[in-house]
């Protein structure tokens, strides 16, 4: 089972203005001591799909109550949404997925009848050609237009109310484009897929991990939490 981990952050030293705006909302939550700094709680609409939920998120930031929506599924990719004085001021998704869509869409655009996943599995030269059109796309102008959209609305400075400049600064340099899609050619690794990691640690946030509201109402508690 891969992670999928989602969750409302907050620092901790606003959760007297915080928990009683829940209490009061009265809607289904948990909510969680994340660490020493952070305080962290979970709503059923996981993914912030309803236009109530997102008033909701808006209004409670307008009490001077920064709020990070993060999440983190393992298997497509990770982002936050930051919502600070009753508006989102910045916000970005990393997808790790991203090389493979633009791969296969440009094999069914050469061979539009094929069943590509069987071709790959089954046939060596539609899985070399396959592997080569991999290869051009990862290191493709094009490629890094699709990572840039992604990380469009990044604000660093956003963050100035919950972390240091310090930490501003190490934000700045994570959501650098030219990093995020740059491959090394002996490893074939990417800080596309280790940013998750490294943005969760320049905010303290390790601890965000396999965790979320369908979770914990099946009886799951986090270990790591209070």
């Amino acid at each position: 089972m891969s992670e999928f981990t989602t969750g409302v952050l907050y620092p901790r030293k606003y959760e007297t203005k915080a928990l009683p705006y829940l209490q009061e909302a009265r809607k289904p939550y948990f909510h969680k001591n994340l660490n020493e700094e952070w305080n962290v709680f979970f709503l059923q609409d996981e993914w912030i799909e309803t236009a109530e939920t997102l008033q909701f998120l808006l209004e409670l930031s307008s009490k001077y109550v920064p709020l990070m929506w993060f999440h983190d599924a393992e298997d497509s990719g990770w982002g936050f949404r930051l919502f600070d004085g009753g508006a989102e001021v910045t916000s970005a998704t990393i997808s790790y997925s991203l090389d493979i869509e633009m791969a296969e869409a440009e094999m069914l655009r050469r061979y539009p009848d094929m069943d590509l996943s069987e071709e790959i599995l089954h046939n060596d030269e539609v899985r070399v050609e396959y592997e080569d059109v991999l290869d051009q796309v990862v290191h493709s102008e094009r490629f890094r237009q699709e990572v840039l959209k992604g990380i469009s609305r990044f604000r660093p400075q956003a963050f100035s109310r919950i972390i240091g400049q310090k930490q501003i600064q190490q934000l700045r340099s994570l959501f650098d484009v030219n990093l995020l899609a740059d491959f090394d050619e002996d490893t074939g690794s990417s800080l596309l897929y280790d940013s998750v990691d490294l943005f969760k640690e320049i905010l303290g946030i390790e601890e965000m991990i396999w965790v979320n509201y369908t979770y914990l109402a099946s009886g799951g508690r986090e270990s790591g939490m209070a």
